[in-house]
């Protein structure tokens, strides 16, 4: 009976491996300026587990602060003064991406001050090469399919940072 459950929980790992098209090992914040600890990058690490190559891997993801709230860049002044803020953020890779093969990009800069942030995936979505599109969204099911590194936060998008524009 033990041998029949453990078989159970390896097929169930190995059908969710398969199904992931892609699967990031980072995906985290670092200061991309030692000057102005405020400026951030956001570091990327992904492999392609799907059979077919990619085209285009787009994360929409958004910064959250420590206790779970949301929240928008920094940016202030000069040119920017009409910025609209936003707590989504979208990176966009552009391919191809070959199957089985691993990646490193890096995306930003980020204007966040003081306040610790982890950048929190909320869906993904992958073109192949040749067409065809997937759009994955992140749950606290498939969270660590896909980001195995990542806990999973129950974002509070109405409270935190919200500059008045």
């Amino acid at each position: 009976m033990k041998k029949k459950i453990m078989l159970a929980f390896i097929a169930i790992a190995v059908s969710l491996n398969v199904s992931a098209q892609i699967q990031f090992s980072e995906f985290k914040f670092f200061v991309a300026n030692i000057y102005d600890f405020s400026q951030l990058q956001l570091e990327v690490k992904f492999k392609v587990t799907s059979e077919r190559n990619l085209k285009y891997v787009n994360v929409h993801f958004c910064p959250v602060n420590q206790v779970g709230d949301a929240i928008c860049d920094d940016i202030v002044g000069g040119v920017n003064a009409n910025t609209k803020f936003s707590k989504y953020q979208l990176i966009q890779a552009t391919g191809p991406f070959e199957t089985k093969k691993s990646y490193k990009r890096h995306f930003g800069i980020y204007h966040i001050s003081g306040k610790k942030p982890t950048p929190f995936p909320h869906m993904v979505t992958i073109d192949y090469m040749g067409g065809g599109s997937d759009t994955i969204r992140i749950t606290r099911d498939n969270i660590k399919t896909y980001f195995p590194k990542t806990k999973w936060i129950d974002v509070d998008y109405k409270s935190g940072f919200q500059p008045d524009n």
